[in-house]
């Protein structure tokens, strides 16, 4: 195919490509943990101040290690959307295998204002401070 060609068809799918949503996050474990931990985590949902991620774990490796792999894709994931380093979590919300993570503006802020399902779930929304795993995760991801 000459250059005007390229050109053309280029062109055929920029409509396509700039239609195409944001995507949303990924992290896999694959190469971490000597190979021994397989978990994969999918952000499915993105509201204003929450995402709903999906996560499967497929081998969990040492429980230690699998954990912080996915503290440390969720501190990640904070510090893409812009995050302050202070989040909350409700396990299994929606649903089985999912988490609902919302993100504060301060560790004071009332998680309810994040997304309307922390309001609901009371002392069951656990505050976490991610800076605090920097020195662990920093290196890992």
């Amino acid at each position: 195919m000459n250059r005007s060609g390229l050109v053309l068809l280029a062109f055929a799918f920029l409509p396509q490509a700039l239609a195409q949503p944001r995507p949303l996050f990924e992290s896999h474990s694959a190469g971490l943990g000597g190979g021994k931990m397989d978990i994969s985590i999918r952000e499915t949902e993105r509201r204003p101040r929450a995402s709903v991620l999906d996560i499967d774990v497929r081998q969990i490796g040492s429980s230690v290690g699998s954990s912080f792999f996915i503290l440390c894709s969720v501190r990640k994931l904070d510090r893409a959307r812009g995050g302050t380093g202070h989040i909350v979590k409700l396990d299994d919300t929606p649903g089985r295998g999912q988490m609902l993570i919302g993100f504060l503006k301060s560790a004071d802020e009332p998680p309810g204002n994040t997304d309307p399902a922390f309001a609901a779930a009371g002392s069951k929304a656990q505050v976490i401070e991610l800076e605090q795993f920097g020195a662990i995760c920093d290196p890992m991801m």
